[in-house]
Order: C-alpha cells, then sequence, then structure tokens
C-alpha cells in the first residue's frame, strides 16, 4: 500500500499539474476610487479638535 504523499505525486505526474502552479491568469484588483470627502473623512479632517483653555477642553471647529 502506498503513502497518500506518493500517490499524489503519482496523480501529478499524470494530470501533468504540480502544485504550486497556478490557473489562468492573476486577476486584477479593483481600483477604489474615493472623492475628496471621503478622503478628508479617511484622514480624520472632519474630526472634532480639542484644545486645552481655562475652564477645560474647547472645541475648535473647522
Amino acid at each position: 500500500m502506498r503513502t497518500m504523499q506518493v500517490e499524489l505525486k503519482k496523480w501529478q505526474k499524470k494530470s501533468g499539474q504540480s502544485k504550486n502552479t497556478v490557473r489562468g491568469r492573476p486577476r486584477k484588483r479593483k481600483s477604489e476610487h474615493l472623492s475628496e470627502r471621503e478622503i478628508k473623512d479617511l484622514m480624520g479632517y472632519y474630526d472634532p479638535v480639542f484644545r486645552r483653555g481655562k475652564g477645560g477642553a474647547w472645541r475648535n471647529g473647522r
């Protein structure tokens, strides 16, 4: 009785495939188109800004 590894090698030789081959062409990544508002939001442009002042922290709007 053969081991599973030997059987796999035999099958690969018979079928003409190897473990490391990839079928077809590599897939292209979808390009992501972001608006200016979305980019600013990701960068934290619209997050609140707090400054230390007399009487505690005050929000400084943009």
